[in-house]
């Protein structure tokens, strides 16, 4: 029963977004109940199905579209009601859903009865789809260097690599995005909060109002504010450099895919150890070609440096 229910209300969520798409803003507000509310921050609660189509249409006099929910989750309260939370993104805006109140109405059809959402960013004028991609440095610290206390077999020349794109995204002023790992264990052997191998490699040390994300997990976006960032800049695809292959690189991509991001990882920009699994030892460079080959499969597509430059000029 819950599965039936939860593709229901997708296929009611996904039918709101295609008229939206369309400008059929008649149709999307006809699909909220009569004592319907929506809350919208920071714009105010809309009482009722007159508030809330006045806040429709006049949000539909700046044109907008290409309305894109991603991270669906939708949880299934009865047989007649259900939740829908998403994070989303259209032409000139983005934000978060934290509540589509979805309900069954004896007409046997799904209708908004609560919907609650945010606007984090909203902008005068449609973005780029250039402006949609952003570079992601992973862990380009000191202590994965030579002569740091966790070296990597190329991070030196996976580094110099991942400082000719960022002279690129620089160049052209498109979204850069830095993550740091910093170990909460004051005993950790490396990265240590307050020590300099935790600290950025300066030939890809942030700049300006690059933000740069903290973290303490493996995975990129857990209890940080990666996914905010992303949001808020309307962001569709990932382009991942950084290290190391088979931990941060790998599980980024791999939760960034489950959000609904795009990923493309510069292969000649990744870093990775020599490790050793029984009697299989694997060098960094077969560490970096294994990953990118499980990443291959729904997780990433993978290009090399000179091939992804090719490919944005001839993209304009």
């Amino acid at each position: 029963m819950s599965q039936s229910i939860r593709q229901a209300v997708m296929q009611a969520s996904q039918a709101w977004i295609a008229d939206f798409n369309r400008q059929a803003f008649a149709d999307c507000i006809a699909r909220y109940l009569p004592g319907a509310q929506m809350q919208v921050s920071p714009f105010g609660r809309f009482d009722g199905v007159e508030a809330i189509s006045q806040f429709w249409l006049g949000f539909a006099q700046q044109n907008p579209g290409e309305l894109v929910y991603r991270n669906v989750e939708i949880k299934v309260l009865s047989d007649r009601q259900a939740i829908l939370s998403a994070n989303w993104r259209m032409n000139i805006a983005s934000g978060f859903i934290s509540k589509e109140l979805w309900t069954l109405a004896d007409d046997g059809e799904w209708y908004l009865e609560e919907d609650d959402f945010s606007v984090l960013t909203q902008l005068s004028e449609p973005l780029s789809q250039q402006m949609r991609t952003a570079l992601v440095l992973v862990d380009l610290q000191n202590d994965y260097f030579k002569g740091g206390r966790f070296a990597l077999d190329n991070c030196e020349a996976a580094a110099a690599n991942a400082a000719k794109l960022l002279h690129h995204f620089r160049a052209n002023r498109l979204p850069v995005i830095h993550v740091q790992h910093i170990f909460k264990d004051p005993e950790a052997s490396f990265f240590q909060a307050g020590t300099p191998g935790a600290e950025i490699a300066d030939m890809v040390e942030p700049k300006g109002r690059e933000p740069v994300i903290v973290k303490h997990h493996v995975d990129s976006f857990l209890d940080t504010t990666l996914e905010q960032t992303l949001v808020e800049q309307g962001i569709d695809k990932l382009v991942v450099v950084g290290a190391m292959a088979q931990a941060c690189v790998q599980t980024l991509c791999r939760s960034a895919v489950t959000r609904g991001f795009e990923c493309e990882v510069i292969s000649d920009a990744i870093a990775a150890p020599s490790l050793s699994w029984a009697e299989t030892q694997l060098s960094g460079h077969q560490l970096v070609a294994t990953n990118l080959l499980s990443l291959s499969f729904g997780g990433a597509t993978a290009v090399t440096l000179d091939q992804w430059l090719v490919e944005a000029k001839l993209a304009g």
